[in-house]
């Protein structure tokens, strides 16, 4: 990368201030939420994000508006003749693309999301930042940032700079340790949750614990050091997990900018396939009554924190859990979250590349006592899935969520 971005004269060296965040999940939406903090507050943002749902275009967000096809192949077609015979996978072309439609227009910051990991990552080749943000921190990509808590908190923490600050979500207390190591090394002013900022419910007094063992049912109060923010409203993002991805959003906000305008970032912001409500046609296939939702989540945290929300949600509908994976990322830890809470059944993820036999997560299921029925595609998994209303919530992999938002099948549904 640093070869080609020479050629382009270090674009990355030109960009607007960059917030960096890292972590295994919630990036997402908290980055959605810190650059809409900003937007609200009258700032001109630009966003990095990955992976994308339809379009190479969702990942570079230009103030507000994806690119357009003519400026992708613009950026695009400078950094290919620019690469020339260096070899660049597609994640360290399409960044450096990024850079450079990010240094050619100006912005009041830039907001960019880590890939897999943090220390190797191409957005990492970035040295000047004015924050980074580490997420909660889980194990994924296992074959790639090591098989360990601390080895995986490593990798994701090395995109912390000297002299930068640092937010840090809620972690797994081996994770916390290693970032916290690392941030004392280089004498990094860094503020963790639940030591340094906080969120407590402000309806029943339910605190929200690292744990998430209570029911969140509607706005907050916030504490950052000598901040104290009352009643702010209900996020507009699902889920017990978004509580925490918010305050760790705000806290990265309050350190940047003066009166940042928080809740009106929080009930306006929007993040697609993380709980997300689905009206498309395939509810239809369902009883009158019925919800269907999707969510990204595709790993153990992602499991727990979607098993979380159906908990929460306390009503008489029954809950269905439809799951599709990528080729040996079916885990019994994930499966085993939606014991005793949803009915799953399985499904293979026919927009993914390398995609899981259905067949295969039944088995896997079925190893750990869980029986979990092979479905032919979506319409096959949703038909007669329940006499009465219910809740379904198809999860397991984004390309799985693309797949729902693009549902057509030979003749109609």
């Amino acid at each position: 990368m640093g070869i080609v971005l020479t050629k382009l004269g270090n674009p990355h060296k030109k960009l607007p201030p960059v917030i960096h965040i890292a972590g295994t999940n919630g990036k997402g939406s908290t980055a959605a939420l810190i650059a809409q903090i900003f937007v609200c507050s009258g700032k001109i943002v630009h966003l990095y994000t990955s992976p994308h749902l339809h379009d190479c275009n969702e990942r570079i967000v230009l103030s507000g508006e994806k690119i357009s096809d003519n400026f992708l192949f613009e950026i695009m077609e400078e950094t290919r003749i620019a690469a020339g015979e260096t070899p660049l996978t597609f994640a360290e072309a399409f960044t450096i693309g990024a850079f450079l439609a990010f240094s050619k227009l100006p912005a009041d910051l830039l907001v960019i999301e880590c890939g897999m990991g943090g220390r190797i990552d191409a957005t990492n080749i970035i040295e000047k930042k004015l924050l980074t943000v580490i997420t909660p921190i889980s194990f994924d990509h296992v074959e790639y940032l090591g098989k360990s808590i601390e080895r995986i908190a490593l990798e994701k923490a090395m995109i912390m700079r000297p002299e930068t600050p640092l937010i840090v979500a809620s972690q797994p207390a081996a994770a916390k340790n290693i970032i916290k190591i690392l941030a004392a090394d280089q004498k990094i002013s860094a503020y963790f949750y639940d030591e340094d900022f906080s969120v407590e419910m402000n309806e029943k007094g339910d605190e929200l614990s690292n744990s998430f063992t209570r029911g969140l049912s509607g706005g907050f109060d916030f504490r950052f050091q000598d901040y104290f923010l009352e009643n702010l409203p209900k996020p507009s993002l699902p889920g017990s997990h978004q509580y925490i991805n918010f305050a760790t959003a705000i806290a990265a906000s309050l350190l940047v900018i003066e009166n940042p305008k928080i809740a009106q970032a929080i009930t306006s912001v929007n993040w697609p396939s993380r709980l997300e409500r689905i009206k498309n046609g395939l509810e239809k296939l369902l009883p009158e009554g019925s919800e269907l939702w999707i969510d990204g989540a595709h790993n153990e945290a992602g499991a727990f924190a979607v098993a979380r929300w159906i908990v929460e949600e306390k009503d008489e509908k029954e809950n269905f859990v439809i799951c599709g994976f990528s080729k040996n990322k079916c885990k019994k830890e994930f499966l085993e979250k939606f014991r005793n809470i949803a009915e799953l059944i399985a499904v293979r993820v026919s927009g993914e590349p390398n995609p899981e036999s259905a067949e295969k997560i039944s088995t896997i299921g079925a190893e750990i006592g869980m029986k979990i029925p092979a479905a032919g595609d979506l319409v096959d998994a949703l038909q007669g899935i329940a006499q009465k209303p219910c809740r379904v919530v198809i999860c397991g992999s984004l390309h799985l969520a693309r797949d729902v938002k693009n549902f057509r099948r030979p003749g109609g549904v």
